[in-house]
């Protein structure tokens, strides 16, 4: 009698573990099939965000070098990165403008420096 109990115990919790896994896999395909319906023109969206990307990334780089020629060939430079790398240094970007001018600003800027002259 009690091994008949502990085996419906044992089936119940079974049970509730599958609907919970049938559910969470039916969410998860759910929600993978609404990202990819909505994100099938990517290539059209990149060179916007790309350039909005790129021109942040500008705008601090101007207020802070002064050789034009080497200001030039930073935007040559910036235009063949890919989207995650001008995405990154974007946010550096940010972190200087937002920090003004202390050493965390500096710090950022000498990283975004670097990534450009690295990647």
């Amino acid at each position: 009698m009690e091994a008949r109990r502990g085996m419906k115990s044992f089936t119940r919790s079974a049970a509730i573990y599958l609907v919970i896994f049938q559910v969470a896999i039916f969410h998860l395909g759910a929600t993978k099939a609404a990202r990819g319906a909505t994100n099938t023109d990517s290539g059209v969206q990149f060179i916007p965000k790309h350039g909005i990307y790129v021109s942040r990334i500008l705008a601090v780089l101007e207020s802070r070098i002064e050789d034009q020629e080497l200001l030039e060939r930073t935007k040559e430079k910036l235009f063949t990165l890919s989207d995650k790398q001008t995405r990154l240094i974007a946010s550096l970007s940010d972190q200087v403008n937002q920090e003004g001018n202390t050493t965390a600003a500096s710090i950022a800027f000498l990283l975004m420096t670097a990534l450009i002259t690295l990647l």
